[in-house]
Formats: structure tokens, C-alpha cells, sequence
């Protein structure tokens, strides 16, 4: 039988009612740009991380564009980023004239290798984003330790990332800013897109307010003191983010749970797990495996009814668009090793244990294996 990669509807189904309600309070107020709801959910975000501010933008990809703004980024300084992840990170960069520094990952949590980023850093590191990917925590602390040494500042990239923590402390509250995708599939996903970014720093939560909002103070006719951007998060997809936001950490459970069954269904066979941790530091947004003959694994998939994602095909220095930076094939070998390996499996609230035995039964049924 078929098994989805994401069931939107199971994910969303019982927060209906709830949210309808608070669509009706909108309505019948009718103010749909930033307003109450918008505050709303950004002081309940706020509580739940552990931080003082979270501001509210449209997207993940303009949360880092703010945040790094923010920061003061711009020509001839140097921001790190991981060479495997989205494109956003690079684009980012680039969009504020500053230059995309690519640095290999570790293959064990396709996370920044904090060895690799030091030898990065140079007299014009201005930045360093730590991308969370796929939900498991990059090493979070030694890259803090790194940046205070040398007095550069971090965003963590926490699109995948949501409610995740490293011992008692949330992620998204290590560095300078926090960077959040609220994208349908997230950990927490709105109804469209939607972004937030915290920080526990006053001014820059001023300045972020007035990037998102042209460059200005939101009263009406205030003068414009930046060159900004129209970047609001909107009303409607705060109110469902605020009646989401409850179920985060019991969502998360769920996807622990889910890859703790995968890690046990894949042991001693050619499928390789990603780190498994039921303390909330991995929140397994995606279930990403490592597998030969990857493609024709994702062929097989397709032809068994099987969802699945294939994240990412092409590290960032190997994309046109990053040409002008001059790397070549061959300079982050353990980005390009993922790429053609790297497969995501379900594991979203709602697939249920008996769908993660199929698909691992399907999966391994490729490889000539039993569970």
C-alpha cells in the first residue's frame, strides 16, 4: 500500500475548529497586516524559545535576509555557510553584496564542521549561519566558541529546527539572531509561507521591526529611516501558528519516536541512519538516510507508492548562480557525497508505526533485505 511522505490533513485536521474561531475574531476586526494576532503569537514564540524578542516576517528566506541586515552585512565582508543546504543561505548573502564562504559538513549531521569553518575565518568573517539541518542540531556550542573568539556573530538557520534544543536551551537562542521557516512541512508550518526571527538584543529587534516594515516605524507616515523591505508576517498565518504553536513539543515526541523505530527497522543493513537522540536536541523534521544507488532507490519508491524527498541534489557551490565565487568540483567532498546519496523518508505527525514498517520494508525490499 501507498504511503504519503507528508499528511497535511492529519497534521492539521484537529486544530480546525480552534483556528476557524480565531479566523472569525480576525475577520470581523479586519486587520489582516501584523495587529494583534501577529503580536500575539510573536510574544508567545518569545515565551516558548526562552528570548526576549521574535519579530514576524513574510518567509524563512527573508528571515535571514533581515537578520543578516541587521547585522550590518554588506560589501566586503565574508558570511560561512554550510556548502549542503538550500540555496537561501548563498542567495542571502549575496542579495546584501557581502560573499558567500561555502564550508564542508560532517557526514554523521550534514551540520557545519566546526573544524573546516575555523580554517574559514578570515580578517572579513563578518558572520557565521549555522543551519540545523533536517531537525538534528548542528554542534552548536563549539561554533558559539569559535565565533566569540573571534568576535563574529551567529544565525542559526532554524527552518527545520523548531523546538529543538541543546541540553535545557532551545535552539534559536544561541546565537545573535534565529532565523524560522514556518513553511507547511516544518516542525511548526503555517499555511503558507511565514518567518520569525529572535534575538535577545533590543536594538536589533528595532531594527528588524523597521526592515519588515519599508525601512520605518509602523505608525502611520513615519519617516522612512532604512532602506527596508515589505516583509510582515500576516494575520491569518500568525492565528494558525499561535494555535499550533501547543502541540510543538508533542509533534516533535512524535517525530522522535518515528525515527527511533526507522533507526531500529535499518540496523545492519545498507541503509545508514542519521544520529539518533530522544532529548529533543534532533527533532527530525526530515528522516534523512544515506544509501547507494540512490536514484534508482527513489524510482523503486515512486513505483511502490512510497513518498519521499530528495534533499539536496546539488551543494551550493555548484550551482550557477554561485559560479562567480570560483569553486570547483571536488571542494567539499562530503557535500558532494550526500547529494548523491542522501534520501528523506516519512516521518511527519500522522504516519502511523505500521506505515514506517512498510516503507522500510519497500526500502529494504530494494536492496534484497528483509526487516
Amino acid at each position: 500500500m501507498g504511503v504519503p511522505y507528508i499528511n497535511m490533513p492529519a497534521v492539521n485536521k484537529h486544530l480546525l475548529e480552534e483556528y476557524f474561531e480565531e479566523l472569525k475574531t480576525l475577520f470581523d476586526g479586519g486587520q489582516f497586516v501584523l495587529g494583534a494576532p501577529v503580536q500575539k503569537f510573536e510574544e508567545q514564540f518569545a515565551r516558548y524559545i526562552g528570548v526576549r524578542h521574535a519579530v514576524g516576517v513574510n518567509s524563512g528566506t527573508d528571515a535571514i535576509l533581515l537578520a543578516l541586515n541587521a547585522l550590518g552585512v554588506g560589501p566586503g565582508d565574508e558570511v560561512i555557510c554550510p556548502a549542503f543546504t538550500f540555496g537561501r543561505c548563498g542567495d542571502a548573502i549575496a542579495r546584501l553584496g557581502a560573499t558567500p564562504v561555502f564550508v564542508d559538513v560532517r557526514s554523521e549531521s550534514f551540520c557545519l564542521d566546526p573544524d573546516m569553518t575555523l580554517a574559514a575565518i578570515t580578517g572579513n568573517t563578518k558572520a557565521i549561519i549555522a543551519v540545523h539541518l533536517f531537525g538534528l542540531a548542528a554542534e552548536i556550542e563549539q561554533l558559539s566558541n569559535i565565533a566569540r573568539t573571534y568576535s563574529i556573530s551567529i544565525i542559526e538557520d532554524m527552518r527545520h529546527a523548531a523546538g529543538g534544543r541543546v541540553g535545557s536551551r532551545k535552539l534559536g537562542t544561541w546565537g545573535q539572531m534565529g532565523c524560522f521557516s514556518f513553511y507547511p512541512t516544518r516542525t511548526l508550518g503555517a499555511a503558507g509561507d511565514a518567518g520569525l526571527v529572535t534575538t535577545g538584543d533590543e536594538k536589533a529587534a528595532e531594527r528588524l521591526r523597521r526592515l519588515r516594515e519599508h525601512g520605518r516605524a509602523s505608525a502611520p507616515d513615519s519617516p522612512h529611516d532604512l532602506i527596508g523591505y515589505n516583509s510582515r508576517l500576516d494575520a491569518i498565518q500568525a492565528a494558525l501558528l499561535s494555535v499550533k504553536l501547543p502541540d510543538l513539543d508533542d509533534n516533535n515526541m512524535d517525530r522522535i519516536e518515528n525515527a527511533r523505530l526507522y533507526t531500529q527497522l535499518f540496523k545492519g543493513t545498507p541503509v545508514s541512519t542519521p544520529i539518533f537522540r530522544d532529548d529533543l536536541s534532533h527533532v527530525y523534521n526530515m528522516y534523512t538516510v544515506l544509501v547507494p544507488e540512490r536514484d534508482k532507490l527513489s524510482a523503486f519508491l515512486t513505483e511502490k507508492g512510497i513518498g519521499h524527498e530528495i534533499y539536496y541534489r546539488t551543494p551550493l557551490h555548484m550551482h550557477p548562480a554561485f559560479e562567480y565565487l570560483g569553486y570547483k568540483q571536488g571542494a567539499f567532498p562530503v557535500s558532494e557525497d550526500l547529494s548523491k546519496r542522501a534520501i528523506a523518508l516519512p516521518i511527519a505527525p500522522g504516519v502511523t508505526k505500521h506505515q514506517i514498517e512498510e516503507v522500510a520494508r519497500v526500502v529494504l525490499e530494494f536492496y534484497g533485505a528483509k526487516v
